[in-house]
């Protein structure tokens, strides 16, 4: 049987987008009788974020952080197997990059080109380390993988992978069974009347100011009574998005809740009345996919890979648009006929993608990497 090995640090404490893809792969990645995966993950000092219960087993380095390793790795020469002894053919990298000195072949996942497309949108220290790493990473690969066909091809037009080295492993919607009561979540987070959701992290490049702005206005010009829930943790850049809401006098209409569980974001999805996804960039957008699970309808962003994962299952807007945006909120909220279709093309738009789907993917592509070794 042979080992490969996955780097499991972004599962790490509360998870968003590259936590949840890279857990949701690895929980499916069991009882294969030619491959044995393998986790790995990093020390930590001080009191270490939780790891989530995964069933392939997880070996973990108790030297130093993630962190430390990769501010060292450019100035001194650690082998990787100092870092992970048990020897792998194959090393599965899910957060762009791949660290020097690693041995047998290597796959690294990535998801979009935000360093490139909206940079002003990061954090400075992140968008500083994929610059200077990614080059590396890309040529050490064996194969790229990323997560929509829009990616893979920003991939070829600002980057120049071949096509043929690119592989696409999609994400699929997080639906874990059972919901919070309701009422419980509407005490816990203040929330009083109806109300239109978003789930995400709360950061610049999911283009909040333009939503409160056009939720601002449908309060001002149409008299909506709605709430808006801001269903999420902070992110860099994100207490500006909320200071901007305090700032319009929307305190009381704008509820920010912070990191939910998986139990609470489900009872929001079934209990709201839209569901708005600004983004002005995204390599995939899991949570669209989810509201429609949920049968809410979804009003969402016409930028980057969005159109290719709604299809017809949602009212595109400009992100940009102010106005577009609270018109497409209202003619969702506002015409019953529109309002249903969304709901039954959104249910079939989320079984699109299936994680299993994804996980025999990547399983395939492991296979076909170490068959050319």
């Amino acid at each position: 049987m042979i080992n490969v090995a996955l780097e499991l640090e972004p599962c790490r404490g509360n998870r968003s987008g590259i936590g949840n893809y890279t857990y949701e792969l690895a929980r499916r990645l069991t009882g294969q009788e030619d491959l044995q995966f393998t986790g790995n993950v990093y020390g930590q000092w001080g009191k270490a974020p939780p790891m989530p219960e995964l069933p392939v087993p997880i070996r973990e380095f108790r030297g130093f952080p993630y962190g430390v390793y990769r501010r060292l790795w450019h100035v001194a020469p650690i082998p990787y197997r100092w870092m992970f002894p048990q020897r792998a053919a194959l090393t599965a990298f899910f957060d762009y990059i791949v660290p020097p000195r690693i041995d047998g072949a290597v796959l690294t996942t990535v998801h979009d080109l935000t360093y490139l497309r909206c940079p002003e949108t990061m954090k400075r220290q992140n968008l500083r380390r994929i610059s200077r790493d990614i080059a590396y990473s890309l040529e050490r690969s064996s194969r790229i993988i990323t997560i929509s066909r829009f990616s893979k091809q920003e991939l070829v037009e600002l980057l120049g992978v071949p096509e043929e080295n690119i592989e696409i492993v999609p994400p699929a919607p997080c639906i874990p069974a059972g919901a919070a009561p309701m009422d419980t979540v509407r005490t816990r987070y203040r929330i009083r009347r109806p109300f239109l959701l978003y789930v995400g992290t709360i950061e610049p490049r999911k283009n909040l100011t333009i939503l409160l702005k056009a939720f601002q206005r449908l309060r001002r010009e149409s008299g909506l009574a709605h709430q808006l829930v801001l269903a999420g943790g902070l992110g860099w850049g994100g207490g500006e998005i909320c200071r901007s809401a305090e700032a319009a006098g929307l305190l009381e209409d704008v509820v920010v809740t912070g990191y939910l569980s998986t139990a609470e974001r489900n009872a929001l999805y079934q209990n709201a009345e839209a569901f708005a996804f600004p983004s002005l960039y995204e390599g995939f957008g899991i949570p669209p996919l989810e509201a429609m699970a949920h049968g809410c309808p979804v009003v969402c962003s016409s930028a980057a890979s969005l159109p290719e994962v709604v299809g017809d299952a949602a009212r595109l807007v400009d992100p940009v648009d102010e106005s577009g945006m609270a018109e497409g909120l209202w003619q969702v909220l506002t015409d019953q006929a529109y309002r249903s279709r969304l709901i039954e093309e959104g249910y079939k738009q989320s079984n699109v993608y299936s994680w299993s789907a994804s996980a025999e993917k990547f399983t395939d592509i492991c296979r076909a990497v170490l068959a050319e070794r």
